[in-house]
């Protein structure tokens, strides 16, 4: 009895091992579970399409057919970034904004800029001979006159003002009265007039030139902001392309598990060791995963969309022809800062601090204008001229050189007896000179309007910085939650490594199982499914770490700096052209 049980166990484990090697022959262990399988999935692809007859052609993808037909744009990180910065329409837009502050400016200071003012007129009259003192032999006087004049006025930036003035002018009458006929007459005068309490240290002139200037630093600050935004947009897209386009790789090389999983069933259901079932199973998820391939196609398209919308500024630029290939990969380099470092630096840096306080700036300068509006008006006033005249004499008097009068009764100089060119003289040399110093006070006795003025802006003042407060606060609550995500992201790297591990270890363990008969075919898929989506896992992972040491960059306002780019202004004029 013993002998017989005995030999019925070595006849059963004979025909177990024979069954395993028959099924060892039929169905040989895949290609993609043996050791040294590639990793790329488009060589696996290729090369199981290749050695496995049966199988349908894997479909190529857009980077795949952009490299066969010669559209491929190959671009690392860097090169696509410093793309962005010279075409982005963003800078371009904020750029202006500069360029019409730098105009501000220039119109701000216009206010000193001196103006020369000339005139030119010619009178004639004619009258009847109403008095004896002044009357022609001809029953009535007649004149002309012509007059011509220049003056300089010119604003200072101590609030005062300064002008110059030059007048002359010729007049001929029959009147014989006159000594001079025709009479010269010219005279120049200089004055200065200067604030002595209110507009002395600030006046409306001089607080518009602050404010030019503050906006100019505020435009500035916006600029430097709006590049850190655009390497933030390129960047976080730029690695999201990656992603779309690994995730297509991984997809593709799960449907090529799926159909060696269903050419294997087939084999098998043609020798009777497996039901028909398990083929349909295999079918469907083939199908099922032919539509995943399809999606990761479409996120590809998306992503590169995105990064061409940030990088070309012309809608008809050539880049929108070109498949961008990002030649950058998502290796592990781990970021580490500490936290109050992290903190301190983001509140010295941020853009949203140094606007708030140039608007506190703002707003201490409207307040010192306002409380100057409001002080006396006291201003000295100084004048300095002189005046001369001159002419032939007249023919109606005769004039005697010994005693040097007329006939008319009036005393003449002889120096002032001639044209154009004496009268000039006579204006420096005759001492016809006079002055003039005084003072204009001018009192407010009350003024509600700017007491409202200066109650309203004291109001803002207190509001913008409960604001900076506030802003400081959200600042430190951002970059906290950046370091925290950051070492959340770097963690879930290392565990989806981990995980990634044990799903191939698990999908290869199944296959072998499989083959010997000990598992069901639904296991294999699904251990196939659980390596597809680890792998996704570990590149999101990857990926996201990469996204938050941006993110983190970005809210200590360093990206610019650890992207060592330097951005040179002047980008508007280069639209449309892609460099």
């Amino acid at each position: 009895m013993k002998l017989c049980s005995a030999a019925t166990r070595r006849a059963w484990a004979m025909a177990g091992m024979f069954g395993l090697v028959l099924a060892l022959i039929i169905c040989p262990l895949p290609a993609f579970a043996q050791e040294g399988a590639p990793e790329d999935a488009a060589a696996t692809a290729a090369d199981a399409s290749d050695a496995d007859d049966g199988l349908t052609p894997l479909p190529d993808s857009p980077i795949e057919k952009a490299q066969k037909d010669g559209t491929a744009l190959p671009l690392s990180l860097t090169e696509l970034t410093k793309l962005a910065l010279q075409n982005n329409l963003d800078i371009a837009i904020q750029d202006t904004n500069e360029e019409l502050n730098q105009q501000r400016l220039q119109q701000a200071y216009g206010t000193y800029d001196p103006t020369l003012t000339s005139s030119l007129s010619y009178n004639s009259r004619k009258s009847p001979n109403t008095s004896a003192f002044d009357t022609s032999l001809s029953g009535d006087n007649t004149s002309k006159s012509a007059s011509w004049s220049a003056s300089y006025r010119q604003s200072v930036k101590t609030g005062g003002t300064f002008q110059a003035s030059w007048n002359n002018g010729r007049s001929d009458s029959n009147s014989s009265m006159n000594l001079f006929n025709p009479s010269y007459s010219s005279s120049m005068s200089f004055q200065f007039t200067q604030p002595l309490l209110r507009n002395l240290r600030i006046d409306s002139n001089r607080n518009s030139i602050k404010v030019a200037k503050l906006d100019m630093q505020t435009s500035d600050s916006q600029f430097r902001q709006q590049v850190t935004n655009t390497i933030s947009n390129i960047q976080t897209n730029y690695w999201s392309l990656v992603l779309a386009i690994r995730n297509y790789d991984i997809q593709r090389n799960s449907m090529r598990l799926a159909q060696i999983n269903l050419r294997d069933n087939k084999k098998k259901l043609a020798v009777g060791t497996v039901a028909p079932l398990e083929v349909t199973d295999a079918e469907a998820t083939v199908a099922q995963r032919e539509v995943s391939v399809i999606s990761a196609e479409e996120q590809i398209l998306q992503a590169e969309n995105n990064l061409r919308q940030l990088v070309s500024s012309d809608r008809n630029s050539d880049i929108w022809n070109k498949v961008i290939v990002p030649t950058d990969q998502p290796d592990f380099k781990e970021y580490d800062v500490d936290e109050d470092v992290a903190i301190e630096t983001a509140l010295r840096n941020r853009p949203e601090l140094e606007q708030a306080r140039i608007t506190l700036e703002n707003y201490d300068l409207q307040l010192a204008l306002y409380n100057n509006n409001r002080k006396w008006q006291v201003d000295l006033t100084g004048q300095f001229g002189t005046s001369g005249t001159a002419g032939p004499q007249s023919t109606s008097c005769t004039f005697d050189t010994t005693t040097g009068t007329s006939v008319c009764g009036n005393s003449i100089k002889p120096e002032m007896v001639g044209g154009f060119g004496t009268v000039n003289k006579t204006l420096f040399s005759q001492g016809f000179i006079n002055w003039q110093v005084g003072f204009s006070i001018s009192v407010p006795l009350r003024n509600r309007q700017l007491d409202a003025q200066i109650a309203q802006q004291n109001i803002q003042k207190r509001r913008q910085l409960m604001t900076v407060r506030q802003q400081e606060q959200s600042i430190q609550v951002e970059v906290k939650n950046a370091l925290r995500t950051l070492e959340s992201n770097r963690r879930q790297v290392e565990v989806a490594g981990i995980q990634r591990k044990a799903s191939q270890e698990r999908l290869d363990g199944q296959e072998k199982r499989y083959t010997a008969g000990l598992v069901e075919n639904f296991r294999v898929l699904e251990a196939q499914e659980q390596l597809s989506s680890a792998e996704y896992s570990e590149l999101q992972a990857l990926i996201r770490y990469k996204q938050a040491i941006i993110t983190l960059q970005k809210a200590m306002y360093t990206l610019l700096e650890a992207s060592e780019f330097e951005v040179a202004k002047g980008s508007a004029s280069r639209v449309p052209d892609l460099k």
